[in-house]
């Protein structure tokens, strides 16, 4: 006896995670039932003929289970089913004789199948069904005229391997509110793609590989009031679409290249200080000179290479914050033009030579420190050629990796600095964008080895400097403590500006997605932070600075005749931390001898930390 014949006003069955590989028709006491429930089973096929005739039944629930095939009798005689959920089983393809029978049918759920594209009839004409949802599956192309459901509201084709919209392809969905295209492979739209579509209100087309959209394949949408993009400056071609989202990517909006006003504030700051800060260096050294020793004419020349890269920093960012004013209320009018345009790509190449080079210059300077304090009896060479040469090869270095982008080739893409607004190579937004290697390289193997070889070199400079007291029985710990402090400002900083893009740049990798506001301040503020601070660091803040600030000072009449004051003591004192004076005996061995306070003894070797 059928179990199921106690139970005539059975109305819903449910037969979930019952681990039913096989099932026979159900009798014919269930022709009144409503809802079937068998999905998260094991089922790998239906009966022939599934349901008796005058079956009432009116959703059937099939997902989760092994389908491979459905037969031309699965669902005859269901005349009033309005839902058929197929989700998460493993069909690859369709037969119009399967739904044929389905005319009640409104919702039709078929994602996560293995269909590879749909072909005129695999899905027959259905006149009440309203959503179909052919989501997550592995279609690569729509054959024109497959569609054909004249009261069809929301069609779900994301998540496919779609590349091309043909025309005419959605013609016959004249009912159409929703269309839903994202996370295909779409990189073409025919002007006719969307023809036909008059009553459309929604789009996604997000998560595509498109980098363009003519404003002809959206014009007919007349109706369209929301679309989804990937990428705000998209929004260019649906103008007249309501609500266009995203509507900025966290540094640019439709209106404005730097959206944020405390952002664009910022960058007029940066660009000032970078500027202004490299210049009072590069004038200053050149106009004050540098002392007679090799080691410090060497040195001085390696300081004025870096405030040379850090001032390229200045410039590109004074060139962003130049251009956003230009583009002030209606950047998306021009955002095309100007990422495609060759200042934009110069302005790239700009930032990346100045912190590549800036980068690479700054391990020189602390490996020129670094020997300085560690062997301060090594004799440089009078010789200037290895230092140019030294300097031409960094510069060499960062000059091809920063032009190696605008090669243009298929590896970097036709527009690898113009992927945002503000042209720069460190693709946080899109990780895995062209060249992500490249970038990778640059901003996380290059900095993060220049950061340990900066921390692990000061720290040994500042042990140097202790062993030196210790032998020379000096008790000078307040001015060890000063160097000390400095060492640790200059390592914190360069950990601060290297260390965030660092981290980043890992967790995007990872997959994780960042924040566009988070990305907007790091690539802006950041990342060019250190080329403001180096020139305060290396330079404007050092003794020989400030002496010869006090010595133009007191140039002028106004003060001819002056007391030691502070600047005076700090320079007649900073010399007398770790500093150690070597005397050549007249056998040639060295000795060690307490340092003279005579500032003219020729046979002082002095430490200096500028």
């Amino acid at each position: 006896m059928n179990v199921f014949e106690k139970l005539p006003a059975l109305n819903t069955l449910v037969l979930k995670h019952c681990s039913i590989e096989e099932i026979e028709p159900p009798a014919r006491t269930l022709n009144d039932m409503y809802a079937l429930h068998l999905d998260q089973n094991k089922l790998k096929s239906l009966p022939d003929i599934f349901f008796p005739p005058n079956t009432w039944l009116h959703i059937l629930i099939l997902s989760g289970n092994q389908i491979t095939k459905l037969t031309a009798g699965n669902f005859a005689n269901l005349d009033f089913l309005e839902e058929l959920d197929l989700r998460d089983n493993l069909i690859e393809s369709l037969e119009a004789e399967v739904l044929r029978p389905l005319r009640s049918l409104e919702m039709l759920y078929l994602n996560n199948n293995k269909l590879t594209r749909l072909d005129a009839g695999m899905i027959p004409v259905l006149p009440a069904l309203r959503t179909l949802s052919l989501a997550q599956n592995q279609i690569r192309s729509i054959a024109v005229g497959a569609l054909n459901l004249p009261k069809l509201e929301h069609l779900y084709l994301s998540e496919n391997r779609l590349w091309m919209v043909a025309n005419d392809t959605f013609s016959k969905l004249p009912n159409l509110l929703g269309l839903f295209l994202n996370d295909n492979e779409i990189s073409q739209f025919q002007i006719g793609s969307f023809t036909g579509l008059h009553n459309l209100t929604t789009m996604n087309l997000k998560g595509n590989k498109f980098t363009r959209i003519d404003s002809r394949v959206l014009q007919n949408l007349t109706s369209l009031n929301h679309i989804h993009f990937s990428e705000f400056h998209h929004c260019k071609a649906a103008l007249h679409v309501r609500v266009c989202d995203p509507k900025g990517d966290g540094i640019s909006s439709k209106s404005h290249l730097l959206d944020n006003p405390v952002l664009r504030a910022s960058v007029w700051i940066m660009a000032a200080v970078g500027i202004i800060g490299n210049l009072l260096v590069l004038f200053g050294r050149y106009m004050v000179g540098t002392r007679s020793s090799q080691a410090h004419a060497e040195h001085s020349l390696y300081l004025r290479h870096l405030a040379a890269s850090d001032l390229m920093m200045g410039i590109y960012l004074a060139i962003i914050a130049t251009a956003d004013i230009m583009f002030r209320g209606q950047y998306l009018l021009y955002e095309e033009e100007w990422r495609a345009s060759g200042l934009c790509a110069f302005s790239g190449f700009l930032s990346t030579l100045s912190c590549q080079s800036s980068t690479l210059l700054l391990t020189l300077v602390t490996w020129d420190r670094l020997i300085s304090v560690t062997r301060p009896l090594y004799q440089r060479s009078g010789s200037k050629t290895r230092v140019i040469l030294r300097l031409a090869l960094l510069w060499g270095v960062a000059a091809s990796a920063a032009a190696a982008p605008l090669s243009a080739t298929d590896y970097f893409g036709p527009q690898f600095y113009g992927t945002n607004g503000v042209c720069l190579s460190i693709h946080i937004h899109d990780p895995y964008a062209m060249g992500w290697e490249y970038s990778a390289g640059l901003f996380i193997l290059v900095n993060t080895f220049s950061l340990l070889f900066i921390g692990t070199s000061y720290l040994r400079m500042l042990q140097a400097i202790r062993v030196s007291r210790n032998e020379t029985r000096n008790t000078l710990n307040c001015r060890e403590k000063i160097v000390a402090r400095r060492f640790a400002i200059i390592v914190a900083t360069d950990c601060l500006c290297w260390m965030p893009v660092i981290v980043v740049k890992l967790v995007a990798l990872g997959g994780v997605q960042i924040s566009p506001s988070l990305y907007a301040w790091l690539a802006v503020l950041v990342l060019p932070v250190n080329s403001a601070l180096n020139p305060v660091l290396y330079t404007l803040t050092t003794a020989q600075f400030k002496q010869q600030l006090t010595r133009f000072f007191y140039s002028l009449p106004c003060g001819a005749s002056h007391e030691l004051n502070g600047y005076d003591s700090a320079i007649d004192s900073r010399n007398s931390l770790a500093q150690m004076t070597y005397s050549t005996t007249a056998n040639g061995s060295t000795r060690r001898i307490p340092q003279r306070k005579d500032r003219g003894s020729t046979n002082t070797k002095v430490y200096e930390f500028k």
